[in-house]
C-alpha cells in the first residue's frame, strides 16, 4: 500500500515528532511511505529514515483576504494533485489540518483514500464538516478529540506513543542542569512546549510567583519557542513582561527550543502542564517516561494520560493557587514524587508506546485497503 504523508511544517512540533516515529516503525514490507512537506528539519529527518520526500510548500490558508485564501487553497490543490498523479498512491495521510483541507480537494477526485490525522482541537465547523464528509478515516489521538468530532463513525482513537529506549539516563538531566547553571540539589519546576497562549505559559508564571517565596532556591525553566504562532503574535515578549511584573524574572529561565526534550524533562523535579483543551499532550508521556511526576490542569485529554494521584496531580483549569500547592506537595515529599514518577513510567510502557501507536495505524490502513479492494470498479 503506497501512502503519501502530508505536513506543512519545516520544524518539529509534537505532531511532527509523532509522524517521524510512525515513519520509523511502519512495516515497509506492507506499506511504502512518501512524505510531501516543505524543506527543513522534518524533511531532513524523514530522508534520514529512508523515506522519499516530495517538496510541498503549503501557505497558511486563512487571513483577512478571502480571495487570497482561495488562491492559496487552489495553488496547494494543484501542486498536490501533480504529486498524487505521479506517485500512484493508495492513500493520503494528512498530518495537519492545513494539509487535510488541501487533500480534501484532491483525494476524492483522484480515487485516493484520505486519512485525516486530527491534531487540533479548534477546528472550525465548516472545515470539520468538509473533512469528515471527504475523508475515509479520521484518526484522533484521544477520546477528547473524538468527542469534539461528534463521535463520528469514521473516527478511530489511536494515542500517540514513544519508544522508551529513546529516554536517556539520569546523567542527561544533570548535564542539562549544568548547562543552565542549576545546582544539582535545587528544586527545578518546569514546563515544555510551544510558546502559545493556549499552552498557558502565562499561567505557569502565575504559579511560579506563588512558589518563589516558599521555595527560594527553586528555578522555573520554560522550554520552547513560538513555533507556528499567529502572524503578529508576540507572546514570548508578553511572558517576559509578566515575569518582570511578578518579580520572578531572576527565577524563570526562558530556555528556547531544544532538540533534547528528554534531557530537559529529566532535569526537572516536577513537570507542569498548563494547556487548555490539550488534544493529547506529547510532553505528558515524555515526562512520565522520564519518571517525572506531572502536575497539570484537568483539561482536554490530560486526564486520559495523567492519572490523578497515581502518576501525577490534576487541578481545575486556571487555578494557579491549586497548581502551586500541588507542586509544593511533591517538592516537599520526594518519596511521593518518585512513586508517581515510577508509576508514570509503567503507564507509558503499558499504554503509550510507539509500536502500539504504529500498530493501531497499520490496522486502520489494512482495513481501509481491504474495504477498497471489495469496492466495485467504476
Amino acid at each position: 500500500m503506497n501512502v503519501l504523508f502530508l505536513d506543512h511544517a519545516t520544524d518539529l512540533g509534537g505532531a511532527e515528532v509523532s509522524l517521524l516515529g510512525l515513519l520509523k516503525t511502519l512495516d515497509r514490507e506492507r506499506f511504502a511511505p512518501t512524505l510531501a512537506c516543505p524543506s527543513g528539519t522534518l524533511a531532513d529527518r524523514a530522508r534520514a529514515l529512508g523515506v522519499p520526500v516530495q517538496p510541498l510548500a503549503v501557505a497558511k490558508l486563512g487571513g483577512r483576504s478571502r480571495l487570497l485564501a482561495v488562491w492559496r487553497l487552489w495553488r496547494g490543490i494543484r501542486t498536490l494533485r501533480r504529486i498524487v498523479r505521479r506517485g500512484r498512491f493508495d492513500a493520503i495521510h494528512a498530518n495537519t489540518l492545513r494539509t487535510a483541507i488541501i487533500a480534501s480537494g484532491v483525494a476524492p477526485s483522484e480515487g485516493v483514500a484520505l486519512v485525516w490525522h486530527v491534531r487540533d482541537h479548534a477546528v472550525q465547523p465548516w472545515a470539520q464538516k468538509r473533512l469528515l464528509a471527504r475523508c475515509a478515516v479520521a484518526i484522533a489521538p484521544s477520546r477528547f478529540i473524538a468527542r469534539a468530532l461528534g463521535d463520528d463513525p469514521k473516527v478511530f482513537v489511536v494515542p500517540n506513543g514513544l519508544d522508551p529506549a529513546d529516554v536517556p539516563g539520569e546523567d542527561a538531566g544533570a548535564t542539562f542542569r549544568r548547562e543552565l547553571g542549576l545546582a544539582p540539589d535545587a528544586p527545578v519546576v518546569g514546563c515544555l512546549g510551544r510558546l502559545l497562549p493556549w499552552k498557558g505559559q502565562h499561567l505557569f508564571l502565575g504559579m511560579a510567583a506563588r512558589l518563589a517565596k516558599r521555595l527560594p532556591d527553586a528555578r522555573f525553566p520554560i522550554v520552547g519557542a513560538p513555533l507556528y504562532a499567529a502572524p503578529g503574535s508576540d507572546y514570548p515578549t508578553l511572558l517576559k513582561a509578566i515575569a518582570a511584573k511578578l518579580k520572578v524574572e531572576d527565577k524563570v529561565l526562558f530556555v528556547g527550543h531544544r532538540d533534547d526534550p528528554f534531557a530537559a524533562l529529566s532535569a526537572m523535579n516536577v513537570v507542569v502542564n498548563c494547556s487548555e483543551n490539550e488534544p493529547f499532550g506529547r510532553v505528558l508521556i515524555e515526562a512520565m517516561a522520564c519518571r517525572r511526576p506531572v502536575v497539570a490542569f484537568r483539561s482536554g485529554a490530560v486526564p486520559e494520560i495523567v492519572q490523578d494521584a497515581q502518576t501525577g496531580l490534576l487541578v481545575p483549569f486556571g487555578d494557579t493557587a491549586a497548581l502551586a500547592e500541588a507542586v509544593l506537595a511533591l517538592v516537599n515529599d520526594p518519596a511521593r514524587a518518585q512513586r508517581l514518577g515510577e508509576a508514570g513510567r509503567r503507564r507509558v510502557a503499558e499504554h503509550f508506546t510507539l509500536q502500539a501507536s504504529t500498530n493501531g495505524i497499520e490496522d486502520i490502513y489494512s482495513e481501509l485497503a481491504a474495504s477498497r479492494a471489495t469496492e466495485p470498479s467504476p
